[in-house]
Parts: structure tokens; C-alpha cells; sequence
């Protein structure tokens, strides 16, 4: 799939958080409240955060991850996953 193109108008990711521990709550309080969020729950396993996201094309999934999702305070990591749907 080109990344230029978006599945029924919309670009669907799964974006799998890992970041400093107890701060669970917190963030995801805080990343619930951006544009494109769909969903977002703490997870037992090599992440520590997911979080559903659908944007209206590449740039605005850019966008979220890159600056805000990634500058939130406590962040590691990020891994981003496009649903193949």
C-alpha cells in the first residue's frame, strides 16, 4: 500500500507506546485528548501503551505521532503499524 493513499478516506495506525513507568494514567489522560485519537489503554507486554488512531491522511498521522504523541513527557519509544484493512 502506498502511504500516500488512505483506506475509506482515512488512514488507520495502531501506535504502540513504550515510556517511564506510573505515568500510565497520565498519559493516557492526555493523548485521549488529541484529534485522531480513537482509543487508548495500558497493555501487559514489551509496550506499555496503545493507543488507535485514524487521521485524514499521512501528514496528519505524521503530525500527531512526530509532535505531539512523541513529545509527550515519559516517552520512549514509539512503533507505529498501519492496519492493513
Amino acid at each position: 500500500m502506498n502511504l500516500a493513499e488512505t483506506i475509506d478516506g482515512e488512514i488507520k495506525a495502531l501506535v504502540l507506546l513504550r515510556n517511564d513507568p506510573k505515568i500510565e494514567k497520565n498519559l493516557i489522560e492526555e493523548v485521549k485528548t488529541y484529534d485522531g485519537v480513537k482509543e487508548a489503554h495500558m497493555v501487559y507486554g514489551p509496550y506499555d501503551v496503545y493507543v488507535m488512531v485514524q487521521c485524514p491522511n499521512y501528514e496528519a498521522l505524521n503530525d500527531l505521532v512526530l509532535n505531539k504523541i512523541r513529545r509527550l513527557y515519559g516517552i520512549r519509544s514509539t512503533t507505529t503499524c498501519y492496519l492493513a484493512e
